[in-house]
């Protein structure tokens, strides 16, 4: 009788996921309309799923599920930096990039030092686990962001989009070093002191090394593969007729060989992607880098629908009961407060309208990088009150995706 019951479950599952791949199909449509929230839509099916008693996938259950979590999340995150850096038209460079670097050198920290203050002082969590919080909702997530993104390439890109793109592209992977000082503090001994804490070690490698063998990986696999794209071997020149595997190879090779050498491969997928899109930029070559974004993007979005229905199921079935006014509480201050604040200050003194510097600052979007560094710290070291950190977390990206993902398709495509 249970495996009857295991078999209907699974055969919901497929029916719910296939519904779900439907609904995207409508998204031309009804873009345009400030009711259409995909992102919310799929959260509240995911909670209905568990709350008639489905299955879920329960990160703070078993170090299986935890690993699920870890690499489902890791997977839709790498695939949308690679979208979001094959996207931007902008090239690089220190002055084009400015309001970027700001949010990176200004925003980011100051977010991070403001939600751990406040998960140590109002919802009692340890310093390890109040500086794993902060690093994890510090960055503004490449997958969600999707509706304040610069969209395709060669389209029209305003600078608020290309700002807020390049942000989410860059600050996924130079989030990592907070989170492996959160899981340095979380495997300290209670009896030691902080001054114990190999700061020098953190800095050199954690740090400074991390962050160079990601932007070093990055830049080589990147000019490399898109050598051999184009080259008489390649897909471009033969048919064009493998633009998925080709985006799909480039990210996986770019990504594990910078994990593989101990580098951030978060960083080394975006850079990969901005060093293909430099070398094809105005070439004959662009058409293909242009159906590799569209690739991108729609295996993120198949990506997006699954994890957002795990997400919701995860909030129905375990969350919500642990869920406290002090957690909504700070989960409200980082969307209204701390990111809009953070944003606007960074960006005090640039060449930047007002309009544009409140949107900046607003469309600081929580999402996916969120749940894979919580998981990832997680299966890395013990965290106390780990259902604490879920809490508040779960709390920010339903506000997040509810309060953005209405605002983002009016505000954001108005004219300036």
């Amino acid at each position: 009788m249970s495996e009857f019951i295991l078999n209907n479950q699974i055969a919901f599952y497929y029916s719910l996921i296939g519904a779900a791949f439907l609904v995207l199909t409508f998204e031309p449509a009804l873009r345009s309309k400030f009711f259409f929230n995909i992102p919310i839509l799929y959260i509240a099916v995911g909670a209905l799923s568990a709350l008639i008693g489905l299955p879920v996938i329960n990160p703070l259950n078993s170090d299986i599920e935890l690993g699920i979590v870890v690499h489902m999340s890791e997977m839709i995150v790498i695939i949308s930096l690679a979208g979001a850096g094959l996207s931007i038209d902008l090239k690089a460079g220190w002055e084009r990039w400015q309001t970027t670097w700001r949010l990176l050198a200004i925003t980011m920290p100051l977010t991070i030092l403001s939600v751990m203050f406040l998960g140590l002082q109002f919802a009692g969590l340890s310093l390890a686990t109040a500086v794993l919080l902060g690093a994890a909702i510090a960055p503004t997530d490449p997958v969600l962001a999707r509706s304040v993104s610069v969209g395709s390439p060669n389209s029209e890109q305003k600078d608020t989009q290309t700002a807020l793109t390049s942000e989410a592209g860059l600050n996924d992977g130079l989030a990592f070093p907070f989170v492996w000082l959160a899981i340095g503090l979380a495997a300290l001994s209670t009896n030691l002191p902080l001054s114990e804490f190999a700061w020098g070690g953190w800095l050199l490698k954690d740090v400074l090394y991390r962050i160079v063998a990601g932007v070093g990986v990055g830049l080589l696999t990147g000019a490399i593969i898109t050598k051999i794209l184009f080259s008489r071997v390649g897909d471009a020149q033969n048919g064009r007729n493998n633009v998925v595997l080709f985006v799909l190879a480039a990210t996986f090779i770019s990504y594990g060989l910078a994990e593989f050498i101990h580098g951030y491969g978060f960083l080394s997928v975006f850079i990969a992607a901005r060093a293909g899109r430099a070398l094809t930029k105005d070439t004959k070559a662009e058409p293909y880098e242009n159906e590799a974004h569209e690739s991108a993007d729609q295996l993120e979005a198949i990506l997006l629908a699954v994890i957002l229905l795990w997400f919701g199921s995860f909030i129905g079935g375990v969350l919500w009961p642990l869920w406290t006014w002090t957690d909504a509480a700070i989960a409200a201050a980082i969307i209204l407060l701390i990111r809009p604040i953070a944003g606007w200050i960074a960006l005090l003194g640039h060449d930047i309208n007002r309009i544009d510097r409140l949107k900046i600052a607003f469309f600081g979007i929580r999402g996916m990088g969120s749940i894979f560094y919580i998981a990832y710290a997680l299966a890395h070291a013990d965290f106390a009150s780990p259902e604490r950190a879920w809490s508040i977390l779960s709390l920010t990206i339903l506000f997040s995706a509810a309060l953005h993902g209405s605002l983002a398709r009016t505000w954001m495509n108005e004219a300036k």
